[in-house]
């Protein structure tokens, strides 16, 4: 099954995580993530991954596709957060 194929499920927030990535890319992984059903105002852009509780969805920009995981353990700084799946951007 094709990542595009399902919807995410989820609780709360999407934390939308950019390390520096442009603007228009950010925008882009957005609409991407509407796609899916999130809803874009459960959507929230962090530039550090810190605060994201336990449960979470959290999604990764990279240049090509969006990483997505769910955050498994946050320890002293650290998210542990397996893959659930990627969705590309091209």
């Amino acid at each position: 099954m094709r990542s595009m194929d399902r919807n995410l499920q989820y609780d709360g927030k999407v934390f939308l995580y950019s390390s520096g990535m442009p603007d228009d890319l950010i925008e882009r992984s957005k609409l991407k993530l509407v796609e899916i059903g999130v809803s874009d105002e459960d959507i929230l852009v962090i530039t550090a991954p810190e605060g994201v509780p336990e449960g979470s969805i959290m999604v990764t920009i990279w240049p090509h596709y969006l990483s997505v995981a769910k955050v498994r353990k946050v320890r002293e700084g650290s998210i542990y957060a397996p893959q659930l799946f990627n969705i590309d951007l091209l």
